[in-house]
């Protein structure tokens, strides 16, 4: 009976050391998810912002620029045509890297868009 007993001994303490590796792991994709929905949720707003300024402002370098308060490194695409009631087009980009260990090796960067449509008023 004593035998049994000293061998199970460190078995909690084995199946601990095989646990936390992976919910480390499991913790970090976690995060990773939140990264890329939070900075889909920035570009989604980022596009909303350019689209309204460029349907009140003829200047779509004004549009880019309000993007880029709130998305700094983004690509901006604007469509936006001279006569008031046709519609602009806003489409932003933006490339959320995967810098957190491990996670970053295994998930390539992760680009987010967004595109917004509005009715030009000026």
């Amino acid at each position: 009976m004593s035998t049994e007993k000293s061998n199970e001994r460190g078995q909690s303490t084995v199946e601990v050391a095989l646990l936390i590796p992976l919910l480390a792991i499991f913790l970090m994709l976690v995060i990773q998810v939140g990264l890329v929905a939070r900075q889909h949720v920035l570009v989604a707003n980022a596009s909303r912002v350019g689209a309204r300024e460029a349907s009140v402002n003829r200047n779509t370098g004004e549009a880019v620029s309000q993007v880029r308060s709130t998305v700094p490194n983004a690509k901006v695409q604007i469509n936006r045509p001279s006569t008031p009631g046709q519609y602009v087009r806003v489409k932003v980009s933006d490339t959320v890297e995967s810098s957190l260990p491990i996670v970053g090796v295994v998930f390539p960067d992760i680009t987010v868009t967004g595109e917004t449509t509005m009715r030009v008023e000026k």
